[in-house]
Order: C-alpha cells, then structure tokens, then sequence
C-alpha cells in the first residue's frame, strides 16, 4: 500500500462526522454556520436548516 498522495500535516487526513443540531434529529449535518473562527460551528440537516432560500423556481402541476 502506498502512501503516495496523502499529506503529511498533522489533521490533515482526519474526517470529522457532524450531525444534525436538533435534538432527536440524527441525520447527516451537511450545512454548518459559524459566527466566527472561535466560534462552534453548528450544523443542521437539510430538513432543519434555517437558511434555506424560498426557491424561486415556478411549481409544476401535475
């Protein structure tokens, strides 16, 4: 096996697993916020992110 490609930098190849903030929730947390570097980043699933911009695409009927 080879480790051709991989960094060396400490924390360079660690995978950080981040679920959803609400409480009971437990889906994957692919939408995080921070207010700043210091800050704790939270992260929501997509069904509970509350930044979601209204779409602005027209509705189809069916």
């Amino acid at each position: 096996m080879s480790d051709e490609g991989h960094s060396s930098a400490p924390g360079a190849n660690v995978i950080e697993e981040h679920y959803c903030s609400v409480e009971g929730c437990g889906k994957w947390g692919g939408f995080g916020l921070s207010t700043g570097r210091a800050a704790k980043t939270i992260w929501w699933c997509w069904e509970h992110y509350p930044h979601k911009q209204p779409s602005s695409m027209p509705v189809r009927a069916q």
